[in-house]
């Protein structure tokens, strides 16, 4: 069995859909002997920001010395991405190995893809001794499939409609889906949050809660397409990082890394791991969660941001609008089949000059002529472009070299073209 056939093995198991529940994943873990009570666990939930805020939570204890594991979901290009262990995706040796090991009971028991994807990172992270594992929820958090291990630490980063369907229609409901991840031991790490996402969170039998508008502070002085720095207040440690500089650019980004900070600088407290500010700096600098509002070309300008949910691609915008004028902006856009695209569709309309359409490469994908027929509503001009490279490439020849091309709307979207650049 070579990796190719493994990897499509894997996915094939897409046809048992979405199943919400942990039996499966408990099944998984004791047939792997409960490889996820070997070490402790950050677990990372929420509407936007979470991967983001899951790898600098990993960027920053690794830059401490600490062997971390990363777990996210989906990935760009390489199934590999989503399992790392200091940075390093996992090796095809090891992801043939574990599906010849666990196999046959997938098959038997039905278990999905994620449920068999999230017991290969629980598993690989166990075989390589971290000393942490930052783990991703896939969806929600209560019935998600990484809620099988018992977190140390518990982040919620920004809470907005998302995945209404399976999560419920109010903010209140999602959010109760996304506290499912807090247990009573658990220490709770909150980004901002709305009103009913903060009542939920604080209603949780929780060990402690730090909020954090109530801890960190953040001053943002410069920011453009290519870096921004950004001085850090921490009133919880009374120390102020200045001239934080990081290529991983937008507002809510430095947040995102802020919050980071805030959960990596306690947890490493907790293990009497000292924290260096040269080290957090350096690695801030020279590291990089890709696909995030991540500069790809220059002149003309071409962005790559995998935002999919309509207040992700509001805050990826607004971000964008202050930087670039609404004639010169070009949006190449393809969503997955569960997102409000009405909503998206009407933002979108307001903000650039020229408007393609295409579908993510994935079954999930939404029909490309919805979306037209919502921009015609519109009364807004789009050009539908099914195959996402074809798009891609008719897109950028018809750019001018100052113009700017924004390809926005999911992670299969970014993964398909990704290597086109």
């Amino acid at each position: 069995m070579d990796y190719r056939q493994t990897v499509s093995e894997l996915f094939y198991l897409q046809q048992y859909a979405v199943k919400l529940g942990l039996d499966n994943i408990a099944a998984l873990m004791q047939y792997l002997d409960n490889p996820h009570k070997n070490y402790p666990v950050i677990h990372i939930a929420g509407t936007n920001g979470k991967g983001s805020s899951a790898y600098y939570i990993a960027a920053v204890l690794q830059a401490m010395g600490l062997k971390t594991g990363l777990f996210t979901s989906p990935h760009l290009q390489d199934f590999r991405e989503r399992i790392r262990v200091n940075d390093k995706i996992i090796g095809q040796s090891d992801v043939i190995s574990f599906w010849k090991k666990v196999k046959d009971e997938v098959l038997n028991r039905k278990a999905t893809f994620f449920d068999t994807t999230t017991a290969m990172g629980l598993d690989y992270f166990s075989r390589k001794k971290v000393d942490v594992a930052v783990v991703e929820t896939g969806l929600g958090g209560r019935l998600d499939s990484t809620n099988i291990v018992n977190s140390e630490i518990a982040v919620i980063t920004p809470i907005d409609f998302d995945h209404q369907k399976q999560l419920g229609d109010t903010l209140e409901k999602i959010a109760f889906e996304k506290a499912g991840i807090i247990k009573k031991n658990t220490v709770i790490f909150s980004a901002e949050q709305s009103s009913e996402a903060l009542q939920v969170l604080k209603s949780t039998q929780a060990k402690k809660f730090y909020y954090f508008p109530e801890y960190i502070g953040l001053k943002i002085k410069s920011a453009s397409l290519e870096e921004m720095i950004f001085d850090i207040y921490d009133d919880y440690n009374g120390k102020i990082i200045d001239d934080v500089l990081t290529h991983q650019v937008g507002n809510y980004q430095a947040e995102n890394i802020a919050l980071a900070y805030f959960v990596a600088r306690y947890f490493l407290q907790t293990r009497q791991v000292d924290f260096n500010e040269n080290s957090f700096k350096w690695k801030l600098e020279n590291t990089l969660w890709p696909g995030r509002l991540q500069k790809m070309a220059s002149k003309p300008d071409i962005i790559f941001d995998v935002s999919h949910n309509p207040a992700g691609i509001r805050t990826t915008l607004n971000y964008i609008s202050d930087k670039i004028e609404k004639d010169k902006l070009h949006i190449l856009l393809g969503l997955l089949e569960d997102k409000s695209h009405e909503k998206i569709v009407d933002f979108i309309s307001q903000k650039c000059a020229q408007i393609y359409l295409t579908e993510p490469d994935t079954h999930r994908k939404l029909d490309g002529t919805l979306l037209l027929r919502a921009f015609e509503k519109k009364k807004k001009k789009a050009r539908f472009i099914e195959n996402p490279r074809d798009a891609y490439s008719l897109a950028k020849a018809r750019l001018s070299e100052n113009d700017t091309l924004l390809v926005i709307g999911s992670h299969y979207l970014i993964g398909t073209i990704y290597s086109e650049i």
